[in-house]
């Protein structure tokens, strides 16, 4: 976006979902400088009960995006599934909230 890369991020606890995190760089290479936690609002610390998977730019809208995550669950793991949410971002930070429903 804007000329620059972007990461969103979470830790690694095996299934469990965790706090996002994100990072800038000005190039793919680096170096990349640590944001916040994208996530805002209730259960933000678990990304939303799901872990990061993919970032998609939204055809005809240029620097519009989706947030992609996934829920796994280990006791039920046909029941799999996924979140999509809008990305916007406030300076550099990119913000993810819930929403119940939402359309560009």
């Amino acid at each position: 976006k804007d000329g620059k890369y972007y990461l969103i991020m979470s830790g690694c606890t095996g299934w469990a979902p965790n706090a996002g995190r994100s990072a800038v760089a000005t190039s793919i290479w680096g170096p990349w400088k640590e944001l916040s936690n994208p996530f805002v609002g209730d259960d933000s610390n678990t990304s939303f009960h799901s872990q990061s998977t993919y970032v998609l730019s939204v055809p005809g809208k240029a620097g519009q995006f989706i947030y992609m995550g996934d829920r796994w669950m280990p006791k039920n793991a046909i029941d799999g599934r996924y979140i999509w949410l809008p990305i916007t971002f406030d300076g550099e930070q990119p913000v993810i909230r819930w929403q119940d429903s939402w359309k560009y």
